[in-house]
């Protein structure tokens, strides 16, 4: 296939505070190629350059050294056929929904039926339909999210550049987003051939992307570069899905997953964090859909709860395995029916089972196999950093706490700040 992009020795340094102090690189000796029908992930820790890369190709700043080219010409300015999403929205708060997006339509020359038709055919696709005359300043940060994508959508570009897309927006708009973005690029017949996206979700990149790229840092430079084979439309519960996503969550960590023979789970379970929701909470939503299946938003109205924040305690209690949510419906599994007529121990038990299947506390727990006596929370604040560089650690801490507690999993002495195996 011909290339849509080519890089080539590219680097990026700012000069220094001073005079007198040396330039600053954020990237350095960058050849990336990217061929017609690539979807790449840029994956890497924070300040590796990732966003940085992706505003070079299009053209948003210019680089140090080094070429960026596009159908062979070089980038000189804001580069033609690539459209961006920024991570903090970039919407005109002067303007409509509908005016964000007709913007740059018109700048393409056309007439006013067709950016009628866009307008209407973008916001459709993110769940914004109706929205058109609101202004910014009424939309949520996910809604503002969704403006933005559809703006980048409308002007059909050959190639789409996003930076955290999806980061403000409900699980169930981001898993809408992801598969529509997926199906586009997977469409010869749509303009929208080639797709580079900032994350970081290992799952996220695992599912969308045919190549995945790790950026090192310090500076910023191509690590890796690791072809992603599996068949589109891709099932994030597959076997060979979640080898992929545990593999590279290994190379960004550079930590191996030691075989142990208290634990049973598959050791290709993905690392991934957990929702936001206490064991009272993923108790409750059992109880509430034990007399059958809830929808979700009536689920949120009843509790006069946020959305979001529901949705959390049943991405929770479908992480471990009491629900399943075919469509906005949730329902108990056999599992979760189980667990609301054991008592108290056999729920705990259930509980320890199922959390020794979800990767994170398989670390948690392999950790405090081989830490010799008890584990420091800091000790643990430091690993959670490592593995989850966008996440607050301390947040992230007291839900494996919360939960590893309730469960028995774990003990934690508040005093002195450590983590035990309960044995202990």
């Amino acid at each position: 296939m011909s290339a849509i992009i080519e890089l080539s020795g590219v680097s990026l340094r700012y000069p220094g505070e001073k005079k007198s102090s040396p330039p600053t690189t954020i990237l350095e000796n960058i050849d990336l190629t990217v061929a017609e029908n690539d979807i790449i992930a840029l994956l890497g820790p924070s300040g590796c350059g990732k966003s940085t890369l992706i505003r070079l190709v299009a053209g948003l700043i210019p680089a140090s050294s080094g070429t960026v080219k596009f159908h062979g010409r070089p980038v000189v300015g804001v580069c033609k056929g690539v459209s961006m999403v920024f991570q903090n929205f970039a919407l005109f708060p002067w303007l409509t929904v509908a005016g964000n997006i007709t913007l740059p339509l018109m700048q393409l020359g056309l007439g006013e039926k067709e950016i009628e038709s866009r307008v209407d055919r973008t916001l459709g696709m993110v769940g914004l339909g109706g929205y058109e005359n609101v202004y910014p300043r009424e939309l949520s940060g996910g809604m503002k999210q969704r403006v933005g994508i559809a703006r980048a959508l409308a002007v059909n570009p050959e190639v789409l550049c996003m930076d955290e897309p999806f980061s403000a927006l409900d699980v169930l708009t981001a898993e809408s987003l992801r598969n529509e973005l997926a199906r586009l690029c997977a469409d010869p017949a749509n303009p929208l051939r080639t797709m580079l996206s900032v994350t970081h979700n290992i799952e996220e990149a695992v599912f969308l992307a045919k190549r995945i790229i790790v950026l090192a840092a310090h500076p910023g430079r191509i690590a890796l570069d690791i072809p992603n084979p599996l068949p589109y439309p891709r099932r994030p519960d597959a076997p060979e899905f979640l080898a992929i996503v545990e593999k590279i969550h290994d190379i960004l960590t550079h930590h191996e997953l030691p075989e142990t023979a208290s634990i049973s789970a598959p050791s290709s379970a993905p690392v991934q964090p957990i929702p936001e929701a206490t064991m009272g909470e993923i108790m409750g939503l059992v109880s509430l859909c034990f007399d059958g299946p809830k929808d979700a938003f009536t689920l949120a109205a009843d509790l006069d709860e946020e959305f979001g924040a529901v949705l959390g305690v049943v991405k929770a209690a479908e992480m471990l395995g009491l629900v399943t949510t075919p469509g906005d419906m949730v329902s108990l599994t056999p599992l979760g029916s189980q667990f609301q007529l054991a008592d108290t121990d056999q729920r705990k038990e259930i509980l320890k089972d199922r959390m020794l299947h979800l990767g994170l506390f398989q670390k948690v727990h392999q950790a405090l196999h081989s830490h010799e006596g008890p584990l420091p929370i800091d000790d643990l604040l430091s690993m959670l950093a490592l593995w989850f560089p966008s996440e607050k650690p301390d947040i992230l801490a007291r839900r494996i706490v919360g939960w590893g507690r309730y469960s028995e999993l774990l003990a934690y002495d508040s005093d002195s700040r450590e983590l035990a195996l309960p044995e202990e």
